[in-house]
């Protein structure tokens, strides 16, 4: 498997492309996974995504305890067939972009969040901060 990383998103998380490395990192560090599902074919929400979610002060306050995943549209080729599964098991039904987050601690997971209305982005940082703490 290659080993990819980004940080366009947020200043203060690693942002992977590699599931294995990602789940490897979360749970060795003790940190969520937030896996971002972006197929660049939605530009005002994704740009919606990055200022309300990654770049915000909520995010970065805890930023320190995730472990961010980057699944790019599935491409039909060895690097991204591993990556198709990530898709199937975490996003079944396909849906770009997304935001999907898991303690592997405690199991628990959050609901794949799809909508991102004020009050939708609002509950999932109150979700997550449970998690957390």
């Amino acid at each position: 498997m290659c080993f990819f990383t980004t940080s366009s998103f947020s200043q203060n998380i690693k942002w992977e492309k590699n599931y294995s490395t990602a789940l490897k990192d979360a749970q060795e560090n003790n940190k969520l996974l937030l896996i971002y599902f972006n197929d660049g074919k939605s530009p005002s929400i994704e740009r919606l995504i990055k200022k309300r979610i990654f770049k915000s002060n909520e995010f970065k306050n805890i930023s320190d305890n995730i472990v961010g995943l980057l699944i790019t549209e599935v491409e039909n080729n060895n690097e991204h067939r591993y990556n198709s599964r990530v898709v199937s098991g975490y996003n079944s039904n396909k849906v770009f972009p997304s935001v999907k987050v898991m303690d592997f601690k405690s199991k628990e997971h959050l609901p794949l969040l799809t909508n991102f209305e004020e009050a939708n982005i609002k509950l999932f940082f109150s979700q997550l901060k449970n998690l957390l703490y």
